[in-house]
């Protein structure tokens, strides 16, 4: 006898529950009836009897009992283990097994192989039901397939199974996740045209949806005629609109409907704390926060992570750093364990403070606790270390993050991090390298990519590769903006290209964008020193018009150019227009006027000038 053959006769002669082999489904059930029952047990001995010289009887009705009984307890890929053993050996799978199926194909992320079931189902002679149907479509919906969903309902709908009300709300849910709310009302109106009664499953799923939107009229529309059709409000309706109103800084709203709550005896449950609670946090509001809390606890419904995570990120936005630490430790100390959120919450407000090694002291803990870091976390820290000059730390970071199988995979955020990182820290090579990565690494890139690529290459006088990242955006389909246009203005009139400059001011205009009043003085500037002081000037007048009022910069640039053309008399005249729009002149201001007119040998005019800005200057002080 082989090694392996004894090992496993030993295993299985130390089962005490197979001292024999006949009915097989009855040992099962009454193994799965222990309070703690060990399923690798469980399929040792479904194992046992398929590896017998004969298959006993029950073994099908076992088999497909351990399958049924492995996907209830979300067990997927050892019930289909055993579905894949049973078909191998040729015992008969049933009806419920296949819908395991269903449920195993769903659970791992494969819609389409579920739905091809289907077509076994049949084969085998067994009718579908809305059971099995509503399985899928639940199953496309959370895969983010929802027009996959809609297109297998009106097949399922028309050839094999009448859909139910929850068939509908299903299919009601997806769409309102899926953020087509329109979508979601049609089908409100298909389900009654259908003689579908839309219940309160319904309703609070739309009201959620729209809420979720900000769409608050609609919800309280929705609200309305739920109320009509005589359908009462439950704790999961009052709690997204509460939500959707503080989150849309209407509080005292929100605040009215759980009173109402409270008066129609509906107990709010932690749900709706959190919202108010979350609020109030980010309003600094701490002394409603702790009656709030107080109030919860006393009705027996205690803090969870989210309502701590809202008071953290309360007390962070609010400058209480230290307070935050407190409350971090208190939620430790009452068993509460932080999830994903509560864990980026403290990442990122400790960052922001300055506290970078603490904050990879929670990125420690997180990982110790078994709470896997996602990509914001990673994206946070990164933007803490670059932030504080630790851009050695940083890249290690990155580095790890990249080559980590374990770990996330960056997205285009992050690589916007290091790029931006490296690019102020001046190493401009090793922005484009990474940037080179990312896109071997299929990620094209974003707007915020080739603003900070550009803005660099001209700063440090590479206007060709400007370019270059320029078309190579365009081909992309990045759709520039007023910092990409104000970015690149700037850049090339540094570099003594007022020809591309102007260009890309005109292609700006002409795409819609206004140009802000820094983008005119930039070109105003350059034109003064290439002596083109007439389009200068016609820029100035232009500033006017745009619904933009010049700056002091703006008079600065073309008073300097119109007294180095001479135009004493258009000089004053732009002085007394400055001080008529309430513009106080700045040092340049002055330093201009007195070496100006120095050069044109009008010192008594000089002299004027100046005393006058200094009496205008001190009549706005006072």
């Amino acid at each position: 006898m082989w090694p392996s053959q004894v090992s496993k006769t030993r295993f299985y002669s130390s089962l005490p529950s197979i001292t024999s082999l006949t009915n097989v489904e009855s040992q099962l059930r009454a193994f799965w009836k222990d309070p703690d029952p060990k399923i690798s047990d469980a399929i040792s001995i479904f194992h046992h009897v398929i590896h017998s010289n004969r298959l006993p009887s029950g073994s099908a009705a076992a088999g497909n009992f351990l399958v049924d009984t492995l996907s209830r307890s979300k067990n997927y890929e050892l019930a289909f283990s055993v579905y894949t053993k049973m078909t191998k050996v040729g015992i008969f799978t049933s009806f419920v097994s296949l819908s395991c199926l269903v449920s195993y194909f769903l659970s791992t992320h494969k819609p389409q192989l579920a739905r091809g079931v289907f077509g076994l189902v049949l084969k085998r002679g067994f009718q579908l039901n809305e059971c099995v149907m509503n399985l899928a479509l639940k199953g496309f919906c959370s895969n983010g397939k929802v027009d996959k969903a809609i297109e297998l309902f009106d097949v399922m709908g028309r050839h094999f199974v009448t859909p139910s009300i929850r068939s509908y709300n299903i299919l009601v849910n997806g769409l309102c996740k899926a953020e087509k709310l329109k979508e979601a009302v049609e089908l409100l109106v298909d389900m009654e045209m259908s003689d579908f009664e839309p219940d309160v499953v319904t309703y609070s799923t739309l009201i959620n949806g729209f809420c979720k939107q900000g769409r608050m009229d609609e919800a309280m529309g929705f609200l309305k005629e739920m109320r009509q059709k005589g359908l009462e409000m439950d704790v999961f309706v009052y709690g997204a609109l509460i939500n959707g109103f503080c989150a849309n800084g209407s509080f005292d709203r929100g605040k009215q409907l759980f009173d109402e709550m409270l008066n129609n005896g509906i107990s709010p449950n932690v749900v709706t704390y959190s919202c108010l609670i979350n609020f109030l946090s980010k309003t600094g509001k701490w002394k409603e926060v702790s009656l709030m809390v107080n109030d919860m606890t006393q009705c027996g419904v205690p803090p969870d992570a989210v309502t701590y995570t809202g008071i953290l990120d309360g007390l962070f936005k609010n400058g209480m750093a230290t307070k935050a630490m407190g409350i971090f430790s208190l939620m430790l100390s009452k068993g509460k364990e932080p999830n994903n959120v509560t864990y980026n919450v403290m990442i990122d407000g400790l960052c922001k403070e300055g506290s970078v090694d603490d904050a990879l002291k929670i990125l420690e803990m997180m990982k110790a606790k078994g709470v896997k870091p996602d990509v914001i976390t990673y994206n946070t820290l990164l933007m803490g270390l670059f932030c504080d000059g630790k851009v050695d730390e940083a890249m290690k970071l990155f580095s790890k993050i990249k080559n980590d199988v374990n770990s996330v995979e960056p997205d285009v955020i992050t690589y916007n991090m290091v790029i931006l990182g490296l690019c102020k820290e001046g190493n401009l090579d090793q922005a484009m390298e990474i940037y080179h990565t990312m896109i071997e690494s299929g990620i094209s890139g974003s707007l915020c990519t080739y603003n900070t690529l550009i803005d660099k290459c001209l700063q440090e006088g590479i206007a060709d590769k400007a370019l270059e990242f320029w078309r190579h955006a365009v081909d992309l389909g990045v759709i520039p903006n007023s910092v990409t246009y104000g970015v690149m203005i700037n850049g090339f009139c540094k570099n003594q290209m007022l020809r591309v400059a102007k260009g890309l001011f005109s292609k700006m205009r002409a795409s819609g964008i206004s140009p802000t009043v820094n983008d005119y003085n930039v070109l105003m500037s350059s034109l003064c020193k290439e002596s083109s002081l007439g389009q200068a000037r016609m820029l100035f007048q232009e500033i006017r018009t745009a619904n933009s009022l010049p700056s002091v910069v703006s008079f600065n640039t073309i008073i300097d150019g119109i007294l180095n053309a001479g135009d004493v008399k258009s000089a004053k005249e732009l002085l007394e227009d400055m001080f008529k729009l309430g513009l106080t002149p700045d040092k340049i201001t002055f330093s201009t006027v007195v070496n100006r007119f120095s050069k044109l040998g009008l010192l008594d005019e000089a002299r004027m000038c100046v005393e006058k800005m200094i009496a205008r200057d001190g009549r706005q002080g006072c």
